[in-house]
């Protein structure tokens, strides 16, 4: 069921650990006034809005949003492989491409001598783990070699990248979260 703007205000506020009070002063607007509009019984404008929406961090769209599925099941013979750097690294979603999700999560065959160049950074976090082969990867001043079983995670800001320096191919799982500041 969709939950109304009201609804969602109120459900992230409380999230947050904010009252009222402090939403309005946040906000720039009175307690009895957001009252009304977390019951429903007022709209609030599309400015007003979006002052809302700063106070809890969050992008208007927040409360537009409707709910994805309940599962995303990729299926091993459905793979909808994409080529990307030259051919040497073929990707495919594990979750959805389009989603309001702050989770992604890929399966990546890296060809041995494949490799990325510093991949973008981003508020959020990495994480990787190796289902074959042997995966080097560096992120800020450190290289680390992964053999199949080992994972790691990491801060995305950090300046990360990664090469299969081995002759067999690599296969990884590779997930992705966006931080919470980037809905």
């Amino acid at each position: 069921m969709v939950k109304s703007i009201g609804e969602r205000i109120k459900a992230l506020r409380t999230e947050l650990g904010m009252t009222l009070a402090e939403l309005g002063k946040a906000a720039n607007l009175s307690t009895s006034y957001l009252s009304q509009v977390e019951r429903d019984k007022t709209t609030p404008s599309l400015s007003t809005l979006i002052d809302i929406a700063a106070a809890l961090n969050v992008r208007p769209r927040y409360f537009f949003e409707t709910e994805a599925e309940a599962a995303y099941v990729t299926r091993a013979d459905e793979a909808d492989d994409h080529l990307v750097a030259d051919g040497q690294i073929a990707r495919s979603h594990l979750s959805p491409e389009v989603s309001a999700n702050k989770l992604a999560s890929y399966r990546v065959t890296l060809r041995p001598g494949a490799s990325s160049e510093q991949l973008p950074t981003y508020s959020g976090e990495e994480f990787v783990f190796v289902i074959a082969g042997e995966l080097t990867g560096q992120v800020g001043d450190e290289e680390f070699v992964l053999m199949a079983g080992d994972s790691i995670h990491y801060d995305a800001l950090q300046p990360h990248s990664w090469r299969n320096a081995g002759n067999e191919p690599c296969i990884v799982i590779w997930s992705r979260a966006t931080a919470w500041l980037e809905r």
